[in-house]
């Protein structure tokens, strides 16, 4: 088996906490604002202004996404450049 990328670990272990924190009945909004609150508070003012130009750049691509939850989430491989940093 080979290794995965960085990034496929990164975006596999965001996507199952947000699974598990919607099993726990919060929105995927909500759970990423969960994350994200505990994120800020933990590292340096120079890493959330990276954060805030990643999101700049990028949040449209999520926008237009449909996201699958719970038992309706099907595992399928990353890739697609239409939609930037993550499986839809």
């Amino acid at each position: 088996m080979s290794k995965k990328t960085d990034t496929d670990v990164m975006v596999e272990v965001v996507e199952a906490t947000i699974r598990i924190l919607m099993d726990h009945g919060f929105t995927r909004d909500e759970a990423l604002q969960l994350m994200l609150s505990q994120i800020a508070v933990q590292v340096s003012p120079e890493i959330m202004r990276l954060g805030v130009t990643l999101s700049e750049n990028h949040h449209e691509d999520f926008a237009k996404a449909e996201w699958a939850g719970g038992d309706e989430a099907v595992q399928q491989k990353i890739g697609s450049v239409e939609y930037a940093l993550g499986p839809l």
